[in-house]
């Protein structure tokens, strides 16, 4: 009777610690479903909600709000829309808006630089206050090349990009002579960001 006794108790045990296990990844994965994705904040995107279509990158700008999102890198396509593979969709309107970057890169090594430029629609890129490329209006996800010469030290590299109605999307990449491209945002050997 004592032996039946022990073994019940020890398989009630048993199951109540199945049960509480499964409670405790049941618990797990409600936390990390609910918790906010974050990546590192590295480039500053200033998105500005315009309240008239927008058809060139260099119209007057009539915004309606603003906001600031830090992302960790320029990779903002994702299924065709403005979208962070991690953080989801950044610009929260799908219509009518513009995106303005303005970074600091330190280069290491001088060097021809290009920079891939991917957008649908419009952008532009300066740096050091000179026009390196530009697309001035709406166009399919197209990424277009652009060279410049880049000296040791600070550079100030300013972007802006317009999204005016359909798909969307901004990527930027850069890469030293032939090297294979980085995401802008993501340290190399040739830039620090």
């Amino acid at each position: 009777m004592a032996i039946q006794s022990f073994i019940n108790k020890a398989t009630l045990l048993n199951k109540n610690s199945i049960f509480t296990a499964l409670i405790i990844v049941v618990a797990i994965l409600i936390l990390v479903r609910i918790a906010p994705v974050t990546v590192d904040p590295v480039v500053k995107l200033v998105i500005s909600k315009n309240r008239v279509s927008i058809g060139n990158i260099y119209q007057p700008r009539d915004i309606e709000f603003t906001r600031e999102v830090m992302v960790d890198r320029l990779n903002l396509l994702e299924k065709s829309r403005f979208s962070h593979p991690k953080l989801g969709n950044i610009a929260t309107y799908s219509d009518d808006f513009f995106v303005d970057v303005n970074h600091t890169i330190t280069i290491k090594q001088a060097d021809t630089y290009r920079f891939l430029m991917g957008s649908d629609d419009g952008f532009s890129l300066r740096i050091d206050g000179k026009l390196i490329c530009e697309h001035l209006i709406d166009r399919p996800y197209s990424v277009q090349v652009c060279m410049t010469h880049l000296s040791e030290g600070q550079h100030q590299v300013s972007m802006s990009y317009f999204q005016g109605f359909g798909n969307s999307g901004f990527t930027v990449q850069y890469a030293r002579g032939d090297e294979k491209p980085n995401w802008f945002g993501d340290d190399s050997k040739s830039v620090k960001f």
